[in-house]
């Protein structure tokens, strides 16, 4: 062969792209040639010398297991940190190999077509090559300990302790070693600070109290704390469902004003007794008042008083706590009669009456006569500290002072039929009528501001919240109206027949309905949807009320039965049938009681506070009332 054929098979032979330990692409040195070589001779010489050696010359003490499927050798796999070497002496691992082509491969990754595998280029990847690689030593671990609990189940009789590094969870050794340790106690409350005492366990409610109070004298005495007791009935009982604030103390919601001579230990009992007797509804005092002399249609209290008005054209205000009838207002025809004072055997026509007949608290009231009074039946009233609203069969509303021992202070006329509901706020007064329509009325001066028309039958009930209105109609609907506009922002319907009552939330978000389809409807004021529909009644449903602070629906129908439902659930939880002998045309509840009126000229007064010891106290600060004092306020 001619030197420069030599010279060319060289060249051939060398890859021109592989890198010297500096670097160069220059070909490979003779010198490395022999080192690889040499160094493949010793390998074949030990595996030669490995396999040929006598076992005489095996020494007997060194003497370990050989083969690959050992205990021993698995073992010894496992916990090696040596890399396993190749054929040359070397580290295991891949060489690199540059390809001449490398050059001309893709910049961008390209997608694998058919049976070609997917191109990626050799600058990109990292991500994917570093995420393999996490997946495989991953994998590579649980191979291994899989490997371990395998072996040590096959190598042991199940019967002895081996194994059991690989078998016993943390939790049990934890337990295991936590024993033998002894239990530290120590009474934290007795260390710290009385003031630190206090106001930790006034996170506690009644039935927690009482269990910490028997842990030792210390803590029963902490526990008796004043504090303690106030801090959780005011947690505890002062929640709501339906307003936009929780209870406030001194607001004749149960929760009574916050004063030093308190007793808040008796206070929170005598709640939850009270609590405990709605829901079971058996503990309840009934008493009538007897007075009226026809159908009393409508009524409201409060802790002291109540105020009704009836068919037979009179206002009367009673004493919630000794039951007795303190004034009467009326025309003089009326009132100027001896009849609505004395029977004909001149026994007092105002007294209470208990279930088994038992009169108790007669009463005179004084009877008063205004310029300004009503003609015909009060059909519906509403007050609050400064002013008594009354609407009537004779189209017209009065305004009277309560400051001013109940005197009227103006009429409202614009309406041509019977005013049948009405209700008002710190700046309006609304009326709802006979005539199909709604009346808007300026409170501080009598004005009417607008009148709302869109139902087209009798408007049957009203009532404000913000600025807005919901009325309901013998035409079937609810509506809803902005007052402020006087537009009609949604119509609620769903009712088969004509509706008498409709009743918002304290805080706006629920409407309940009801009428002669004898069906309560539940409905969200922001969405319109109809939430719960109830099978209340056998007949008419003429009244509801919402106490939106325990969330009870209470009912009255011509039934005569009364029923409280739950808002949440639509689940009725209470019901007295017959209580009334005719017609339910007005009930209403607060936390301690059901007061309903009817066609039987009787108001009925469902106690389920009486009795409760210390009931009282969850009233609060009695305020001075003309009611209960008339002959202050300058009538006789």
């Amino acid at each position: 062969m001619e030197p420069g054929e030599q010279q060319d098979s060289t060249k051939l032979t060398t890859n021109p792209f592989r890198r010297t330990r500096h670097g160069s692409t220059s070909g490979e040195s003779i010198k490395g040639r022999i080192r690889r070589a040499s160094m493949s001779l010793k390998g074949i010489v030990r595996r030669e010398r490995r396999g040929s050696a006598p076992a005489a010359d095996i020494n007997i003490h060194e003497m370990r297991p050989t083969t690959s499927h050992s205990t021993w050798h698995k073992l010894r796999q496992a916990a090696s940190f040596r890399h396993p070497r190749t054929s040359y002496g070397c580290p295991g691992g891949l060489e690199t190999i540059y390809s001449p082509l490398e050059t001309e491969f893709p910049t961008l990754p390209v997608p694998g077509n058919g049976l070609e595998p997917p191109i990626i280029p050799w600058h990109t990847g990292a991500a994917a090559k570093a995420a393999a690689a996490l997946q495989n030593e991953s994998l590579g671990y649980a191979r291994q300990y899989q490997e371990l609990i395998s072996l040590a189940e096959s190598q042991n009789d199940r019967e002895s302790g081996i194994g059991i590094a690989f078998t016993l969870s943390t939790s049990q050794v934890d337990e295991a070693a936590e024993k033998g340790a002894p239990i530290i106690r120590k009474d934290f409350i007795a260390e710290l600070p009385s003031e630190l005492a206090v106001h930790i366990l006034s996170y506690l409610d009644a039935s927690q109290l009482a269990i910490a109070s028997r842990v030792s004298k210390h803590w029963h005495s902490i526990a008796q704390d004043q504090h303690v007791w106030r801090q959780s009935f005011l947690r505890e009982k002062t929640n709501t469902y339906a307003t936009s604030h929780s209870v406030q103390p001194g607001t004749g919601s149960g929760v009574p004003s916050i004063r030093p001579e308190n007793d808040w230990q008796k206070i929170y009992k005598a709640r939850e007794e009270l609590d405990k007797r709605w829901r079971i509804g058996k503990q309840a005092r009934a008493v009538f008042l007897n007075g009226h002399m026809d159908s009393v249609y409508c009524q409201q209290f409060d802790e002291n008083k109540i105020i009704t008005g009836s068919r037979d054209k009179t206002i009367r205000i009673w004493d919630m706590h000794t039951l007795q009838c303190r004034l009467i207002i009326g025309p003089p025809d009326v009132v100027n009669d001896t009849s609505v004072l004395f029977d004909p055997t001149g026994h007092p026509t105002h007294y209470a009456l208990f279930p088994d007949d038992r009169r108790v608290n007669p009463s005179v009231p004084v009877t008063v006569s205004f310029p300004i009074h009503h003609s015909a039946s009060i059909l519906c009233l509403q007050y609050d500290d400064d002013i008594l609203v009354t609407g009537s069969s004779d189209s017209t509303c009065i305004v009277y002072s309560v400051r001013s021992g109940y005197r009227p202070v103006r009429r409202l006329r614009f309406h041509t039929a019977a005013v049948l509901d009405l209700a008002f706020d710190d700046k309006h007064i609304v009326t709802c009528s006979k005539d199909c329509s709604i009346c808007v009325w300026d409170r501080a001066t009598g004005t009417l501001i607008k009148q709302l028309n869109g139902h087209t039958g009798p408007v049957n009930a009203v009532q404000l919240r913000g600025n807005t209105l919901v009325s309901c109609s013998g035409d079937f609907t609810v509506k809803l109206w902005n007052i402020d506009s006087g537009k009609v922002i949604r119509e609620l319907a769903g009712h088969t027949k004509g509706l008498a009552c409709s009743q918002f939330s304290e805080d706006g978000r629920y409407v309940a309905s009801a009428g002669s389809d004898k069906v309560i409807r539940i409905w969200d004021a922001n969405t319109g949807e109809c939430l719960r529909s109830i099978q209340a009644h056998e007949s008419l449903v003429r009244s509801l009320h919402i106490d939106s602070v325990s969330g009870r629906l209470i009912s009255g129908s011509y039934d005569t039965d009364i029923k409280v439902f739950d808002m949440e659930t639509g689940q009725q939880q209470l019901d007295f049938p017959g209580w009334h002998a005719s017609w339910v045309l007005s009930a209403k509840c607060d936390y301690r009681r059901i007061v309903s009126t009817g066609q039987d000229a009787k108001i009925l007064i469902m106690d389920f506070g009486a009795d409760v010891p210390n009931i009282g106290m969850l009233e609060s600060a009695r305020k001075h009332e003309v009611a209960c004092d008339v002959r202050n306020a300058g009538f006789i």
